[in-house]
């Protein structure tokens, strides 16, 4: 469908009703199947199912849309009574269709609310409500009483609604509650239960027990226990923590029938409804569009800024569309906390109610929470593949086991030979299914998440905080970190340097002290253009305003005590001070048209006590924008050349305009701001300072010796960024800047792309804004810049043109060699961090604002600087305001993934281990003894998990990142030699014990004399465990990966601890078997040898093993000529990853000849 079309769908899936909604992040008609049950089906499936021992249920569990399916018959959707749908992840889900009969209700149908008696037909998918529609044929998204409404229609809303309305209403959107139930504890552990790893021990057990390994599987039910306990926990407390975070219980004043009823349950609110908002302020309930008056916001729940925003009333344009981003200094959102109201003469503030329940953002938010991406980690994915090979080894040993007991034969007392399979069938059918149970080793959950549980308690000392343990293996594959600017690295306070007014048609010399500035425009816009308040007597707001208008000593006072001066309440009055000779220039602000990240300016309306009947206009903002405003004849003719030397410095500027209007003061309320902003006058710039944190240069340099690429993605001026890349060292000295610029022809089909070359201080090379082929022969020859010689430099407006209209392979060259994206808005900042990703960028997000909220939650670690609850915002939050914070991360998780994957081939080799042993002792005639069993799981596999993820990270960021692939050549190669050594020594001792070469005069060979005995005690077993249990001690110190990830092994004092400890057990077992002690003897069912010597000769074979597998895993493995050999068999001839493809194709002449 090419975007015209879709739009044309799209748009037209928004007028089949007043209460069917159109979203940008959500599909208001999602791909949807309607079924009906069949009864022929279910007699069919639901036998099939149960026979093969609840089998089937457990699929149709684990896969409900395919067991709708097989269980029902699809038909159209006015008929469904289960309705499949597909979300935004393409997982599909099933719901069903409810239908509510009252007496009247919204008809499906026309843009009006249409008043009938009818049955609606509904569904709940993903916590949102989707209503029939019969024009469309399908489940159309429950819309909001925002959507397709214009400002003016919306203020029509201020009356309330009535009575019969509020019915309607309440029945079509239901309450207005985000609940989050905690489910009961035995919900949980049957959920738990039902996983299909504990599913495959649940079956584990019972042949276990039937085998009559009792101890063992005693202690698997306990260690299961112990793992589903610990996941219950975590599940449970989550559950509590998300429940208590959604909790909202208020009541509100509403006004419907024309009057206020008092003290309404915030539950009943449904959207429309008139909310009066009391001047102490209110937890919102609900998203609401604020009517009347202003209001004083804490959204610190949502965004993670404490600073208070100023709400404002929407104005009452007739023609333009609502929109709860484009208007969101006029929303309240739900979740957010009003700290005080103001409004005229004392009147009600009103907000009508636009979304409640989960459609308002913050149930936005918790549905973001509840129904998160799928984690797609080629970690897990190679992990089940990687089970699903030892599963087919399983089932070869299981056919092998099956083949030798038919093919073996056991001679009777009277002489006669039958097979062992007929002999005891029983028996030997249940030693082939105990080869399939030891293929899935009972500690593997924990296995798995062990590394990342230590990880992030070592990143929560360090004031680090994470929400989303998924993400901290992924911190290991970090390639590329992008960065804000403002308080992120630099300063969050903005200090003001000065000021610079006109003179004539010229900007002037700088004035440091902006309090020695006569009456101005510059100084009237510092004193009026912010939206400072005082809250409990204290002066808040942007550190940036609060700073500009501290530097001019005015004072901000309480309406209410001035007020009469005006004839109205005012958003706040600016005294000047007493020895300013300004005396009597009292100043209040009318109203306020907040500061916009996409406008990038603020305005006010200022109205002086001197002169009543008219009306002041004053604006800060970005330079290039305030420009645009103003008239031609206004602007400095300097304004380029001064702007630039002062960003080249790094300096933060804003540039200030100003007009005059005649206007009476009960107009200013409902003014449009486009009105306002219009036919400026320039009244000069002010400068600000905004230092480097003194954390931030090492911190670039240790990424950058990492080879870590860092990104700067700011609002900010882009001259002012690139200076603060260089001061940093994120765009080396010796480096070319280059400015790549992006514009829309006014006739043309395609965009005219130009670059602009800037010398390390920032300035301008020779040519000024030319194409890079002209001067190319005044400064850079072709094949003078190698790729990674220039850094390129973009605004957001460029940004935007090269991604709608350039090719791809253009915007994938930017997107490798930008260093620096300036002005961008945060939805900019979103999509460049998911181009990263798609090029094959393992991507890090670090920021401190609400504008950087949705490039944390898209980033692959996102990292949140900001103390408030931020939390879920970010996967990982910082309360340490510098970034510092991100080397920790990645470092943690660069072990944790070490961890990961030394555990899991630990675990894997250790279930191999032991399904050798058994294989071998099957072919003996005999097999591990239970207690054999429980010591292996217990003392060497499960303890040693435990303690072998507690090495730190490595101190050092090191160039090369850890393996990421489980199903690969690389492990493959490992795992094949170490189960050739397996094999080998155990059979090597084997072949000691029964070798003719040595002909041990006390040995004698094991013979079946009772094929229905499970385990004998004999040599052969005691020799294979033995060398077994050496194994498994020798694979956990050759696999506990130290440097360059974690800390050296003998600095995980538990780990040595135990290896010591059980190293010297065994040992002790061998050269002088406990005599003293036969009771351990018989309940391990051990035989020891009688002979000194061939004790001493085992010892040295383990020796031997141990030393080998450690010099592999240590030196072999880990070598560069091994990885070549690695290399040469992949066959790997192109990188897999998309970024260095464009990076390749980057020829030595370009940009300079395209």
């Amino acid at each position: 469908m090419n975007p015209e079309e879709n739009y044309s769908s799209q748009r037209k899936a928004s007028n089949y009703s007043d209460v069917l909604h159109t979203d940008d992040d959500i599909n208001p008609i999602p791909p949807q199947c309607g079924y009906t049950f069949s009864i022929i089906k279910a007699l069919l499936i639901y036998p099939l199912a149960i026979l093969p021992l609840g089998t089937g249920l457990l699929l149709a569990y684990w896969y409900r849309a395919l067991w709708v399916r097989l269980t029902y018959s699809s038909c159209p959707l006015s008929r469904a009574t289960t309705v499949v749908m597909t979300d935004e992840y393409g997982q599909q889900r099933v719901s069903t269709v409810q239908v509510t009969t009252f007496p009247d209700a919204y008809s499906a149908i026309g843009n009006k609310v249409e008043i009938s008696s009818c049955a609606t037909r509904y569904l709940t998918h993903c916590r949102l409500r989707y209503l029939y529609s019969d024009d469309e044929k399908k489940f159309i998204l429950l819309r909001g009483h925002d959507c397709d409404r214009t400002l003016a229609g919306i203020h029509e809303s201020i009356t309330g609604l009535s009575g019969r309305d509020y019915e309607l209403r309440k029945a079509t959107y239901g309450i207005n509650s985000i609940d989050v139930p905690v489910k009961p504890i035995l919900v949980m552990l049957y959920q738990e239960v039902l996983t299909p790893f504990y599913a495959f021990q649940i079956l584990c057990l019972v042949v276990w027990y039937v085998e009559e390994y009792y101890y063992y599987g005693a202690f698997i039910v306990l260690s299961s226990l112990f793992t589903i306990s610990y996941s219950l926990f975590q599940t449970y407390t989550s559950a509590v923590q998300l429940h208590e975070l959604v909790r909202q219980s208020c009541t509100v004043n509403v006004i419907r029938d024309g009057r206020e009823l008092r003290d309404v349950p915030g539950e009943s609110l449904v959207p429309g409804d008139v909310m009066v908002i009391p001047p102490t302020g209110m937890s919102m309930p609900c998203d609401a569009v604020l009517l009347t008056g202003t209001a004083i916001v804490n959204e610190a729940s949502l965004t993670g800024e404490s600073i208070p925003v100023t709400k404002t009333p929407l104005p009452q344009t007739p023609d333009e569309l609502y929109s709860s981003e484009r208007h969101k200094q006029h929303t309240l959102f739900g979740g957010t906390h009003v700290i005080q109201t103001r409004f005229y003469n004392n009147s009600a503030v009103l907000a009508v109610a636009t979304r409640t329940a989960f459609s308002t953002s913050k149930g936005s938010m918790v549905r973001s929470i509840l129904y998160q991406k799928p984690f797609n980690s080629k970690f897990y994915r190679d992990a089940f593949i990687f089970i699903g090979v030892l599963a087919i080894i399983a089932a070869g040993g299981f056919l092998f086991s099956f083949i030798f007991y038919s093919v073996s034969k056991y001679v009777q007392p009277d002489g006669i030979s039958i097979s062992y399979l007929l002999l005891s069938p029983r028996v030997y059918a249940l030693r082939g299914f105990d080869l399939i149970t030891i293929v899935v080793p009972p500690a593997l959950p924990i296995a798995i998440t062990i590394g990342t549980v230590y990880a992030v308690a070592r990143l929560k000392k360090n004031n680090i905080f994470c929400i989303a343990q998924q993400r901290v293996n992924l911190c290991g594959k970090i390639k590329l970190v992008c960065f804000d600017k403002t308080g992120t690295l630099t300063e969050e306070s903005v200090k003001t340097s000065g000021v610079i007014m006109m003179t004539g048609n010229e900007l002037c010399s700088e004035t440091q002290d902006p309090t020695s500035l006569p009456p101005c425009p510059i100084l009237f816009t510092m004193a009026t253009c912010h939206s400072l308040t005082r809250i409990n007597g204290k002066l808040r707001g942007d550190p940036l305003e609060l700073d500009m208008f501290e530097a001019t000593k005015w004072t901000i006072s309480e309406p209410e005590n001035d007020s009469t001066k005006f004839d109205l309440l005012v958003q706040g009055i600016v005294k000047p001070p007493p020895t300013s000779g300004l005396v009597g220039m009292e100043m209040g602000i009318m109203k306020q048209f907040p500061f916009s990240s996409e406008l990038q300016r603020m305005c006010v309306l200022v109205r002086a006590l001197d002169n009543p009947k008219v009306l002041h206009v004053y604006v800060k903002g970005a330079p290039e924008k305030v420009k645009d405003l103003c008239r031609p004849e206004t602007v400095p003719v300097n304004f380029k050349e001064v702007l630039r030397s002062l960003t080249q410095k790094g300096l933060r500027v804003l540039a200030v305009a100003h007009h005059s209007m005649e206007l009476q003061w009960h107009k200013s309320e409902n003014i449009d701001r486009d009105m306002v902003e219009c036919d400026l006058e320039f009244g000069g710039l002010i400068i600000m300072k905004n230092s480097l944190k003194p954390e931030t240069t090492p911190v670039i340099s240790v990424l950058k010796n990492a080879n870590i690429r860092t990104v700067m993605v700011t609002g900010d001026n882009l001259l002012t960024a690139v200076c603060v890349a260089r001061e940093c060292g994120m765009i080396p000295r010796h480096h070319q800047a280059i400015v790549m610029k992006a514009e829309i022809q006014a006739h043309g089909p395609l965009p005219v792309i130009s670059y602009e070359p800037l010398n390390s201080d920032g300035s301008v090379s020779d040519g000024q804004e030319m194409e890079m082929q002209a001067i190319a022969a005044e400064r850079l020859k072709p094949g003078d810049l190698k790729p990674g010689d220039f850094h390129l430099i973009i605004d957001g407006k460029s940004f935007a043109v090269v991604k709608d209209y350039c090719s791809e392979d253009l915007f994938n060259k930017l997107l490798v060699k930008g260093a620096v994206f300036a002005r961008m808005s945060p939805d900019q900042k979103a999509e460049l961090v998911l181009g990263l990703q798609k090029l094959g960028y393992g991507v890090g997000m670090c920021g401190d604002g609400a504008n950087d909220c949705g490039a944390l939650k898209a980033a692959h670690a996102g990292i949140s600087l900001s103390e408030a609850e931020a939390s879920v915002a970010s996967p990982f939050t910082s309360k340490v305001p510098n970034i510092t914070c991100v080397p920790k991360v990645i470092m943690e998780g660069r072990a944790a993934l070490t961890t990961m994957f030394s555990v899991f081939k630990y675990m894997a080799l250790y279930a191999l281990t032991q399904f050798i042993s058994a294989t071998i002792l099957y072919v003996v005639g005999t097999n591990l003894g239970d207690f054999q069993y429980l010591y292996i799981d217990f003392c060497l596999a499960t303890i040693f998990v435990l303690v072998m993820g507690l090495n730190g990270p490595y101190p050092v960021l090191v160039k090369q990142r850890p393996e990421g692939r489980l199903a690969s050549i690389n492990m493959l190669v490992r795992m094949v030699i170490h189960i050739v050594l397996i094999v080998g020594f155990q059979v090597a001792a084997l072949y000691y014990l029964k070798s003719p070469t040595w002909a041990w005069s006390w040995y004698k060979p094991f013979v079946v004399t009772d094929p229905t005995e499970r385990v004998p005690v004999c040599l052969e077993n005691t020799i294979i465990f033995t060398m077994a249990n050496f194994q498994y001690i020798g694979l956990a110190l050759a696999l506990s990966i130290g440097p360059p990830y974690r800390k050296p092994t003998y600095t995980n004092l538990p780990f040595l601890a135990l290896l010591a400890i059980m190293f010297f057990c065994n040992t002790y077992l061998i050269l002088t078997p406990p005599d003293w002690l036969p009771l351990l003897l018989d309940f391990m069912g051990l035989q020891p040898s009688p002979s000194i010597t061939f004790r001493v000769g085992i010892l040295l074979l383990v020796f031997v093993y141990i030393a080998l597998v450690f010099l592999l895993e240590t030196f072999v493995m880990s070598s560069r000529t091994f990885h070549q050999v690695i290399k040469v068999l992949r066959f790997k001839r192109r990188p897999n990853n998309p970024y260095k493809h464009v990076l390749a194709s980057i020829g030595p002449t370009w940009p300079l000849k395209g």
